[in-house]
């Protein structure tokens, strides 16, 4: 399973210089831009146990903000970052992206205290946030605009890539060196990408609006305090002032974001994209799939390490399956919908998902058994999300004129991302109120996976209504 994305350009931007080196190494130097980040996404999930050891000074809700904090600031700054690299320039920006998130991952793999780790994860996905938009913005000139779904598809593969080994790579890493190496790999990848980014072409749009950090602030400190609510909730009540302030004050300014970006010529969430209802569908469906994903990856983890008893290498093997399965099922899955339409591809797709969940349910509650009672439901849920992801992410791109497919894209890949932060809280908030009891954490967190594929399901049957022959272009084989 992946989470992959995309950025925020304005069409083709003006070429300063032609390519110096080769398209592949081009190619491959910016899908490296989209690798480095998401792989971040998933590998710190399968190190968390090791984390929560080290700094055990610190409750469970505190240091979920190692990874929510970098989902909060990338789905906040990925638009702002990448209309500020169509003025600066996107190679330019490229390279500080990557300087910026080595350097931070240095720090995090020196952390001494949480607070340190935590910072600096935040300073990370600044990096990140910048990667996502301008990898694409580079990548897409290399392509005639009749094809320039091809190149996000590409793209896309590489952050599926990067998110379906991460599991695997964290387990590893933290098993057989120490939860700080799932940091410290990233300075060798980072070291060499940074010298290798001078060979590509700069890419810089003259002029256009000022990015809109004031709405980047307004949604991070929304989601923020949305995702502060829903951990901090079973400790301090649920009807607690701090508890309902802070989902209260999360709600009012997300509001507030949405009302700034109907009116910023360059908004923080692109509200001219979903005009349509089969838009609206791709990119809430996006959202809410979203959260099961990242509730499912965390409760995971948690499970088989705590309930279990697995060893972290093998936690991340065992979660390995489910991206492996997204991935090869994610390209038949578009054919699929080009034959039988989107709607029943999506809905069908939930329900193998909502199966998948069913049989990890069932077999979860036995005794530790990776073939008999763990591989089926893991592969089953796999199948299901490459059903799902591929085609909600066409139906968001289609009508899209070209010139705008990677701004379009970029808005799909921001509504994962606050998918991600509700999904991670949720899974945490479960997990602190379960106290002990791995088990009951783990059947919750799953039921409530379930009640989020239904609503997918419940609005693509309602949202979706494309005919096979209208569907999209459905080269999104990394979109899951």
């Amino acid at each position: 399973m992946a989470e992959p994305p995309a950025a925020p350009v304005k069409g083709p931007a003006a070429v300063a210089s032609p390519p110096a080196g080769p398209p592949v190494r081009a190619v491959l130097l910016c899908c490296l831009g989209a690798f480095v980040a998401f792989l971040d996404s998933t590998i710190v999930n399968v190190a968390f146990p090791n984390i929560a050891k080290t700094f055990s000074g610190s409750d469970l809700p505190t240091l979920s903000w190692v990874l929510n904090g970098y989902n909060v600031v990338i789905a906040a700054f990925l638009m702002p970052a990448g209309r500020a690299a169509d003025r600066l320039g996107c190679r330019r920006s490229f390279a500080v992206g990557l300087s910026l998130f080595t350097l931070a991952s240095v720090v995090c793999g020196l952390a001494g205290s949480a607070a340190v780790l935590i910072a600096a994860r935040l300073v990370q996905a600044v990096g990140a946030a910048i990667l996502v938009p301008t990898s694409l913005a580079l990548l897409m000139p290399m392509f005639p605009m009749a094809r320039r779904l091809i190149a996000i598809t590409i793209w896309g593969a590489a952050a599926a890539l990067a998110a379906g080994i991460g599991p695997g790579l964290g387990g590893l890493l933290a098993e057989h060196w120490s939860w700080r190496a799932v940091f410290l790999v990233n300075i060798p990848i980072g070291v060499l990408a940074v010298w290798a980014s001078r060979s590509l072409a700069e890419q810089r749009e003259r002029g256009g609006p000022t990015p809109d950090v004031l709405g980047a602030a307004l949604l991070g400190g929304a989601l923020g305090l949305l995702a502060l609510g829903l951990v901090k909730g079973p400790d301090w009540e649920w009807t607690s002032t701090g508890t309902v302030g802070a989902l209260a004050g999360g709600a009012l300014l997300a509001v507030a974001a949405v009302l700034r970006s109907g009116r910023h010529p360059a908004p923080v969430i692109a509200l001219d994209l979903l005009r349509s209802r089969g838009a609206i569908g791709g990119n809430l469906g996006s959202m809410l799939f979203s959260v099961t994903f990242y509730m499912v990856i965390l409760n995971n983890i948690l499970f088989l390490t705590g309930n279990w008893h697995w060893s972290l290498i093998t936690a991340g093997l065992a979660t390995t399956p489910p991206p492996i399965a997204t991935a090869l099922v994610a390209r038949p899955a578009t054919r699929l919908a080009e034959r039988f339409g989107d709607r029943p591809v999506v809905i069908a797709g939930c329900l193998t998902y909502v199966c998948g969940t069913l049989l990890l349910l069932r077999g979860g509650g036995r005794g530790p058994d990776f073939l008999a009672h763990w591989l089926p439901g893991a592969v089953v849920m796999g199948t299901g999300a490459g059903l799902v992801w591929p085609v909600l992410g066409a139906v968001a791109l289609a009508g899209v004129e070209p010139a705008r497919l990677a701004t379009a894209s970029a808005a799909n890949a921001a509504f994962r991302q606050l998918g991600a932060v509700l999904g991670t809280a949720l899974a945490v908030s479960v997990v602190t109120a379960s106290a002990a009891d791995t088990l009951g954490a783990a059947r919750d967190t799953w039921y409530l996976a379930i009640g989020f594929a239904l609503a997918v399901a419940l609005l693509a049957a309602v949202t979706i209504r494309r005919s096979p022959a209208a569907a999209a272009p459905a080269d999104l084989a990394g979109a899951g």
